[in-house]
């Protein structure tokens, strides 16, 4: 999946130049991409363009977002405190979290890894034509290209 989302985003830097789903597999696989692969993510971008909005401004800005027994049991320690320091360095909204963590939970536990939270955390921003500070995304971007560029 991290491999065509890194394509999508390279190919398409506006989400809204992407075509519909059913053009975009054909795309994706005249690209040479698996068809495993290409599911998946079609399946990922439908979650999470079809999630509701999610209202989820706390009352304090300095509030704590705690997790259910479900998401406890199966994001990794790694995976919650990036959602924690994204928030709190404004790089992602309270409610992007809140789907990325929804699309966290659609996949396997023994999946989601802080490389695969990153490309989504990616996915999700571009979906949203969101901005970020220049060393949060090359952080995040390391794990579309394998190349770790914080020292």
């Amino acid at each position: 999946m991290t491999e065509v989302i890194a394509y999508l985003i390279e190919h398409f830097q506006d989400f809204d130049n992407c075509p519909p789903p059913e053009d975009l597999g054909r795309l994706l696989e005249d690209a040479g991409f698996d068809a495993t692969e290409i599911g998946n993510t079609l399946m990922m971008m439908e979650v999470l363009f079809n999630t509701s909005e999610f209202y989820a401004e706390p009352f304090n800005s300095d509030s704590l977002r705690v997790f259910c027994r479900e998401e406890a049991e199966n994001l990794p320690q790694e995976v919650m405190g990036l959602m924690q320091y994204l928030v709190t360095e404004r790089a992602i909204t309270y409610e992007q979290r809140e789907i990325v963590i929804h699309a966290l939970m659609h996949i396997p536990s023994d999946e989601i890894t802080l490389d695969t939270a990153k490309v989504l955390v990616l996915l999700v921003l571009w979906m949203h034509k969101s901005e970020l500070p220049v060393l949060i995304g090359d952080d995040l971007m390391s794990a579309l290209t394998g190349q770790n560029v914080m020292h």
